[in-house]
């Protein structure tokens, strides 16, 4: 439930990075600025160490990347 709330921050990010129209001339994706984000969610337990929120979050943010950019993936 937590991931879905997550998301929807996601495309708000997005949407209002979008709406800023800010030019990339040297972009190969787009002429404007856009984000990728990388999206996780876990229950913090005693046994879960808090680098491993970050790492989920990385790869997520590098499958989000590897999709062309201005994505947002989960894991």
């Amino acid at each position: 439930m937590l991931l879905v709330g997550a998301i929807k921050v996601a495309q708000r990010i997005q949407q209002a990075i979008h709406d800023q129209s800010i030019p990339h001339a040297l972009s190969d994706v787009k002429d404007i600025v856009t984000v990728s984000l990388g999206i996780t969610s876990l229950i913090p337990t005693c046994d879960i160490k808090p680098d491993t929120l970050i790492v989920s979050a990385d790869k997520a943010l590098y499958n989000a990347k590897q999709k062309g950019r201005d994505h947002y993936c989960t894991h």
